[in-house]
């Protein structure tokens, strides 16, 4: 781990995702990236295009300022930690991919809101875009959640190839933390069966053989809702992060759709670690 990207709008809970962010780059010895994103209204009329200019200016040049000065505070805080700023116009979405990737961010750090259009990158959508497009993992800071170092991180499997290729890039962050992996496996609307059960402990054991990482063990559980179950599996787990792989745009779409969500508890109480591969990676088996 050498980078984090952590973008923010400058609200409350983008300040409480870069504090995380910046304890988790000091515990890694990684250095952070804070990025933040003008995007400026459309317009045809050339009348209104130098007011648009003019205010983009003024808009970026504050946005340097703010984020020099929360450079020099996290200086000045976590002197271990390199903290470089940057400001870009244009999409939000398409802004913070492209600077990832520029940079080759190892990780993506971000809060669930925020007090402009940046408050929709981690729902719906925009929510699936980020995954979708970013080559690094993304994580999501519920508001409010105070910074701990992760001791066991449930990873959501349904044995699908995109799964073997997160768990590499999962082994990568929990070695860091010297953290537990714990894989668990939803069984929906049935009872779980010991060959379920074996299942599960093999494909952990074949990660553990794949990446040389010891500390994993598997989980699996019933529910007659994937989300119930999840929330099932972070309780008798005694988990503080859960991690998805998915090929899928609608799964994190779903999981982020505030009418479901509020409804379960890891939605509020710990960090979501997204993977999304990519599709020449994908092959068969569908999501958890």
């Amino acid at each position: 781990m050498k980078l984090i990207l952590v973008p923010t709008d400058f609200s409350e809970n983008a300040t409480h995702a870069l504090e995380y962010a910046v304890e988790t780059a000091n515990a890694l010895g990684a250095g952070v990236l804070v990025m933040s994103v003008y995007n400026p209204p459309v317009s045809v009329q050339s009348a209104l295009q130098t007011v648009v200019a003019e205010d983009t200016a003024r808009a970026t040049k504050l946005y340097r300022e703010k984020l020099k000065a929360i450079a020099e505070t996290v200086k000045a805080e976590f002197p271990a930690v390199t903290c470089t700023v940057h400001v870009a116009v244009g999409d939000v979405v398409r802004e913070i991919v492209s600077l990832a990737r520029d940079r080759k961010a190892d990780m993506i750090v971000m809060g669930t809101q925020g007090a402009s259009k940046m408050v929709n990158v981690l729902f719906g959508s925009n929510t699936a875009s980020v995954i979708e497009k970013a080559d690094c993992p993304l994580l999501c800071i519920p508001q409010g959640l105070d910074y701990s170092a992760p001791k066991r991180i449930l990873f959501a499997t349904n044995f699908s190839y995109s799964d073997i290729e997160g768990s590499k890039k999962l082994v990568a962050i929990a070695k860091g933390f010297n953290a537990e992996i714990v894989f668990g496996h939803v069984v929906v609307g049935a009872e779980e069966t010991d060959e379920e059960k074996a299942i599960v402990d093999k494909f952990a054991k074949e990660i553990q053989l794949l990446t040389g990482y010891e500390k994993i063990s598997g989980k699996v559980i019933s529910d007659a809702h994937v989300n119930a179950g999840l929330d099932a599996l972070i309780d008798q787990s005694e988990v503080d992060m859960i991690a998805l792989a998915t090929r899928k745009r609608n799964l994190f779409e779903k999981i982020y759709n505030p009418s479901i969500t509020k409804k379960f508890s890891y939605y509020t109480n710990i960090p979501l670690l997204a993977f999304h591969t990519p599709k020449d990676e994908e092959k068969t088996g569908s999501d958890f």
